[in-house]
């Protein structure tokens, strides 16, 4: 089999990325040969270094799509960046990747079956228009796939597309064989970009409240983004250095799970979380927000806690539960990393992607 993985949007980390690395180990593994198409404009070493590993051809092509470009005219660049490659090597399956709603779903409409993967949800309702235009795409042999039925019933919602062509397959993560080891620190952990949909400010004042109780303990974020910068000056203002920590991106986090103790997430939206099951699958009981497909992980009082969003009091009580209490802390840890095991194991997700591939190429060939 031959897939042309198209990557509208490249960034050097997050969860495209982590699933993009995924999905590449799942064609080595099942023998497929992989084509991947990125712009010129977006090429970067990540990506660069992901095809040599895995043994993907990577193509780039020029794509003159701006921001500004009106979403009208978008399919036009896409289909002027994207048909050479495709006319040309002809794949049994195009895969199209990406966290922009909408972006590329003109390789719906190309004379091969796609698979259109979305990691995100819109944030308001699409016109007319296009929501025909993406039900149509939909439902022509293809199939759009998401990672939680959370952001599968707010695409079905958002976009138009008939809630029966979206398929859920959840991210995945590896578990070790051994669990975490307590360290007698008490470090609360959150990964992931530092944007304004992550909630960071309210990140700050359960921060404050739990510093409160606890002042000894550290507060650590891992991850850039454009408000990293704004956050390290309102920290120096707290003077809470020394206890809220910000490094910035770190490209292997697996010391700071491994030395933590709870982990936290109050993303406002969230369509899955891939970092919330790295830190389940290190034993952490997660702290995390009611949104997106985070509860299809965390499960309310068995994994951690579960709270409203904005609820900084829920938060900061949860934390404090944990910290005060090492038992619930290693029960809570240990259900999760079993949960990983059971419901998000790399073997079932290859098992359900590979159905769709064969369902989609099967259906094709008929």
């Amino acid at each position: 089999m031959k897939v042309l993985v198209i990557l509208p949007d490249v960034v050097l980390y997050g969860g495209t990325t982590c699933f993009l690395e995924r999905l590449l180990k799942i064609h080595v593994n099942q023998e497929i040969k992989t084509v991947l198409l990125v712009s010129q404009e977006q090429q970067n070493l990540a990506v660069s270094a992901l095809a040599k590993r895995y043994k993907a051809d990577l193509i780039n092509a020029p794509n003159r799509i701006k921001p500004e470009t009106p979403p009208a005219i978008t399919p036009f660049f896409d289909l002027l960046f994207s048909w050479t490659t495709v006319r040309l090597h002809r794949p049994d399956l195009i895969v199209v990747s990406t966290a922009a709603p909408g972006r590329f779903s003109i390789a719906l409409y190309f004379p091969f079956p796609a698979l259109y993967i979305l990691h995100s949800v819109p944030e308001r309702h699409f016109r007319l228009l296009p929501r025909w235009y993406m039900r149509i795409g939909s439902m022509l042999r293809n199939r759009i796939m998401t990672v939680s039925r959370t952001a599968a019933d707010a695409i079905s919602e958002t976009m138009g597309i008939p809630r029966t062509c979206i398929e859920v397959v959840h991210n995945s993560c590896s578990v070790g064989e051994r669990g975490i080891e307590d360290s007698g620190k008490s470090i609360v952990l959150t990964v992931g970009h530092l944007v304004d949909y992550k909630n960071p400010w309210l990140w700050l004042d359960i921060a404050c409240k739990v510093l409160t109780r606890y002042p000894d303990s550290q507060f650590v974020w891992l991850g850039d983004g454009e408000l990293l910068e704004p956050f390290r000056n309102k920290v120096k203002q707290l003077s809470l250095e020394k206890r809220i920590l910000l490094p910035g991106y770190i490209e292997n986090p697996s010391s700071w799970y491994l030395s933590t103790s709870v982990y936290l997430q109050p993303s406002i939206r969230e369509s899955h979380g891939i970092a919330v099951l790295e830190a389940m699958s290190y034993g952490l009981p997660c702290v995390v927000a009611n949104t997106g497909g985070l509860p299809e992980s965390v499960v309310d009082g068995e994994t951690g806690y579960v709270c409203s969003i904005n609820e900084t009091a829920c938060f900061a009580g949860a934390i404090i539960n944990l910290l005060d209490d090492l038992e619930l802390r290693t029960r809570m840890g240990n259900a999760g990393r079993q949960r990983v095991k059971s419901c998000f194991s790399q073997e079932l997700q290859e098992e359900k992607l590979m159905s769709l591939y064969r369902s989609l190429v099967h259906q094709a060939a008929w």
